[in-house]
């Protein structure tokens, strides 16, 4: 069985994501970066000029302690006095003049100090040492820039993932279309709401399928009809056969009708089941049934062996029906085991939902090429069609028909050592 591919690394949406996220993580870099690089550096070079003259302008008015916390409390800096009246400061936390001189107060890096420091001398031998808190201011200003534009980006993304999703929906759709189509629905069609690219291939979509549709119907009312067709010469041959003495011969072409009336038959049966047709299902044990299949055949090399629960299996099933399955299924396994194989094992298994019969044979496998085509009609792993093996590539064309009329499925898997199993799934009743 094939695997689908993961949806996450392959998503022409999940790309496209990627691409806006990366686009907008570069430009956040790349305007962070200016303002980092280029805006700061020259605005804090400008706002040291005008702190420096504001505190040369402040200083030289000689201001007292009151004063300075008055107009400090106003334009936001702390003053430290030093001089011959004596030392006050504004705040507790300020370096000595001293410190500041010889580079001794507390420094970080330009973007992140709290202040700047300005020593500023004054008559009479003393000094004012200033500490402006607009850096602090500046960083909050830098930082909401910042934000705002983490914000604006993300808004963006934002919108462009809704536009995006909206306008890949008919590729989503067109996606989900073709795994139906893969698992055999012909009746998929795809409304088309738009007129760009994916309408065109929406409608483009829409008639290979209408296409594929009547191509599968022409073939298989051509089977149907000439079925049909073949009835009334094999009916001529049968009584002209009868007509004839015993012979070889006639024995041999009356073997020969008889197989192509088996054929015909099987085929009409085929169409008959399209849809769901012919079946009529009725509630009841599915062990009785499994049982009179795999009796007759316990005596036939390699043997039979049945392993099914012991408790009755309650399903709403055509008994005949499902019991060809079952026969179809189990001399398979039978005719194509080797000399040296195991018995044919058939099992039965309950979950919540299923009842699941499994038929595993230990044959010689099936090629994985010839897996996807195994339940085709008139496909044959034997293709020299040889009378040993016998049939006509019918047998699982049916019985899959027959299953799938009962809502269930079949698959086929090959063993890890030798052989394949058959599993045959059906629905519990309510």
């Amino acid at each position: 069985m094939s695997r689908r591919p993961s949806r996450g690394h392959q998503s022409v949406f999940a790309k496209f994501v990627g691409v806006m996220v990366t686009m907008a993580a570069s430009l956040l870099l790349l305007v962070g970066g200016f303002f980092w690089f280029v805006v700061s550096p020259s605005v804090g070079t400008s706002v040291d000029r005008v702190l420096e003259e504001q505190a040369r302008t402040i200083a030289a008015s000689s201001p007292n302690r009151e004063t300075a916390i008055r107009l400090g409390a106003r334009l936001g800096f702390d003053v430290r006095y030093e001089g011959p009246d004596g030392e006050w400061s504004t705040a507790g936390n300020l370096p000595t003049v001293d410190d500041v001189r010889q580079h001794r107060a507390p420094a970080w890096p330009r973007l992140f100090r709290g202040r700047h420091y300005y020593v500023v001398p004054v008559a009479g031998g003393g000094a004012y040492l200033f500490a402006w808190n607009v850096p602090r201011a500046m960083m909050g200003v830098h930082a909401t820039l910042v934000i705002g534009l983490l914000l604006m980006i993300a808004g963006v993304v934002l919108t462009a993932y809704a536009v995006l999703r909206r306008l890949l929906r008919p590729l989503r759709g067109l996606n989900d279309a073709v795994s139906r189509l893969g698992a055999g629905d012909l009746d998929v069609v795809i409304p088309n709401e738009t007129r760009d690219e994916f309408g065109r291939l929406t409608d483009a979509f829409n008639r290979m399928v209408g296409r594929v549709r009547e191509m599968i119907t022409a073939r298989d009312q051509l089977l149907l009809d000439v079925s049909h067709e073949l009835r009334s010469p094999l009916t001529r041959m049968k009584v002209a056969l009868e007509l004839l003495p015993p012979s070889e011969p006639r024995r041999g072409m009356a073997a020969d009708v008889e197989e192509m009336e088996r054929m015909i038959a099987e085929l009409l049966e085929l169409e008959r089941l399209r849809g769901g047709r012919s079946v009529n299902p009725v509630r009841q044990d599915l062990v009785p049934i499994l049982r009179d299949v795999t009796e007759p055949l316990q005596e036939k090399a390699p043997g039979v062996r049945m392993s099914a629960e012991p408790r009755p299996i309650a399903v709403d099933i055509d008994g005949e029906k499902m019991r060809t399955v079952f026969r179809n299924l189990v001399e398979n396994a039978v005719k194509y085991s080797l000399p040296d194989s195991r018995a044919v094992e058939v099992s039965t298994a309950q979950t919540g939902e299923h009842v699941i019969v499994r038929v595993t044979d230990d044959g010689p496998g099936i090629p994985a090429a010839d897996m996807p085509s195994l339940f085709e009609p008139f496909f044959r792993v034997d293709r020299s069609r040889s009378k040993r093996t016998g049939g006509y590539g019918l047998g699982l064309s049916i019985s899959k028909r027959i299953v799938e009329a009962h809502g269930g499925t079949i698959a086929v898997q090959n063993n890890e050592t030798r052989g394949v199993s058959f599993v045959v799934t059906l629905r519990r009743p309510a």
